[in-house]
């Protein structure tokens, strides 16, 4: 059994008034900011002074008085919204309330779009506790009032950034030239959708569109920006290569394939339909690129309306475009066994314990918080971004959250954890297997090795019958079933014979 323990790091867990002018809004840590002169933060690109205040941590020495910093605002659509995000900087290098790095740059995220309030703090948690990344930005959830007023819940987290205590890779002297073994690492780069605003990017061959993240854009030299796009573009074409699946020529010759499997998992597991179009990658010197960090994930976990109920969808191909990479990736077989393999290591069952395990103890942590907030911002009942649906009550968001991650843990379990074909029984010296349990719309179905079964019967059933046919097997003993009239959907697929041997398996149509 999984024994969950969840650090109440940053979370007092009572409150009073106090004589002191800044007192904590609810039962979480309050961040004061105080720009100079009270100056509007109305730019991505331009710093306004601060000084920061905390209130309210359960750790004292975590409690702060107006230290200096400056903040600016930070993200692409969420900016655009009511509630904004920001990026805080201060003056000298913190532990900010407690967290593990010591750094001068911070993130406050707010989770408008998102009614639970919970998104990114459970993929972030989930990925920390479960899977095998280097680093996961950090959870702590505050209230925060800016220039005296009060202005909701927020998620402080880490800045993704090279820094030894986050993305830990090598850091690059700006001398470094080409043929200097420095330049093999490190760099941080973002396939990114919204690529063409920065400064430092580039596209590959396939139209994919890549920030460099670090070297930073004041920083980085022609050698380094040639060394990374052309090491990218060997990767692409390394990927969509005839033999893209060899381990030494195809693309594990510049991936590691334990991040990627890792990554992928994690992409489908919180159905983040932003999968593809904002992912993160870094590299060492002189390794591979690995996968990660995750990040963004407020549209995730059936959040997104655009592609309907993704509760049994596969982010590679109901997320947003551009797939191209990972429609390519999912034709290499061994990979998919990989997949799988990864899956049944971790354990269905040891992921629902955590994660509806964490969901529970952190609405109760957030109630005060989400009450508060949703008096600030009164959207429980209007979608204000992407939301799938609008329930009315942060608890119904909550139970929400809850029943899609039991039914996508069950649902990828069945996927995943059961065998790619139908289960194998001898009757004869014959033995039947469909090779793949899940086929795009309009590719056929093809039963192998139908030994000594020439005429076999072929039901296809999703709730009721929706295929049914007698089938001859061909010279190669197979069966070829089109599958052209068939939706989208999860089917029990029931082979038989004349000899009343019964074959069944499961059929998943993308």
């Amino acid at each position: 059994m999984l024994v969950i323990l969840i650090t109440m790091q940053g979370y007092g867990m009572s409150h009073k008034a106090t004589d002191d002018v800044y007192a904590p809004i609810t039962n979480l840590p309050t961040i004061f900011i105080d720009t100079e002169n009270g100056a509007a933060i109305t730019s991505k690109d331009d710093y306004v002074n601060a000084v920061i205040t905390v209130r309210g941590a359960a750790n004292e020495e975590d409690n702060i008085t107006e230290v200096p910093a400056e903040i600016k605002g930070r993200g692409n659509s969420t900016w655009k919204m009511a509630k904004k995000p920001y990026r805080l900087k201060f003056e000298d290098k913190i532990n900010f309330l407690g967290n593990e790095a010591k750094e001068k740059n911070w993130v406050l995220l707010a989770n408008y779009a998102d009614k639970t309030l919970l998104r990114n703090a459970l993929a972030f948690e989930t990925a920390r506790a479960l899977f095998n990344f280097e680093f996961t930005p950090s959870v702590t959830f505050v209230d925060v009032v800016l220039n005296g007023k009060n202005i909701g819940s927020y998620l402080l987290t880490d800045q993704v950034e090279v820094k030894k205590s986050r993305v830990s890779v090598m850091e690059q002297p700006t001398t470094v030239v080409q043929g200097n073994p420095e330049i093999t690492g490190g760099y941080l780069i973002e396939v990114d959708g919204f690529a063409e605003k920065e400064i430092s990017w580039f596209k590959t061959a396939k139209d994919m569109k890549v920030t460099i993240k670090y070297p930073k854009d004041d920083e980085i030299n022609a050698s380094q920006k040639n060394y990374i796009q052309n090491y990218t573009q060997r990767m692409e074409n390394a990927l969509f290569s005839e033999r893209f699946d060899d381990p030494e020529k195809g693309w594990r010759h510049y991936i590691d394939e334990d991040s990627w499997v890792n990554w992928y998992i994690a992409c489908e597991l919180f159905g983040n339909s932003d999968s593809w179009w904002s992912t993160y990658m870094y590299k060492e010197r002189g390794e591979k690129f690995k996968y990660g960090p995750i990040w963004d994930f407020d549209i995730a976990f059936n959040n997104d309306y655009r592609i309907g109920n993704a509760t049994e969808k596969f982010m590679r191909s109901a997320g947003c475009e551009p797939k191209t990479w990972i429609k390519r990736w999912w034709e290499d077989e061994t990979l998919q066994k990989q997949v799988k393999k990864r899956w049944v290591e971790m354990g269905a069952e040891n992921i629902k314990e955590f994660m509806l395990s964490y969901i529970d103890s952190m609405e109760v942590v957030l109630d005060e918080s989400q009450k508060n907030n949703y008096e600030i911002w009164p959207t429980l009942d209007t979608r204000v971004h992407y939301e799938y649906s609008v329930r009315g009550s942060y608890e119904a968001e909550v139970q929400a959250l809850r029943e899609y991650v039991d039914a996508r843990i069950r649902f990828l379990d069945l996927i995943w954890r059961v065998r790619a074909d139908i289960d194998e029984k001898v009757v004869d010296g014959s033995i039947i297997e469909m090779p793949y349990n899940h086929i795009e719309q309009g590719e056929n179905i093809r039963l192998t090795r139908v030994q000594g079964m020439a005429n076999v019967a072929i039901t296809l059933i999703d709730g009721k019958v929706v295929y049914s046919a007698q089938h001859v097997a061909d010279a190669n003993n197979n069966v070829v079933i089109d599958s052209s009239s068939l939706q989208a959907g999860l089917y029990i697929v029931v082979a038989s014979d004349a000899r009343s041997n019964v074959f069944r398996g499961r059929l998943l149509v993308e």
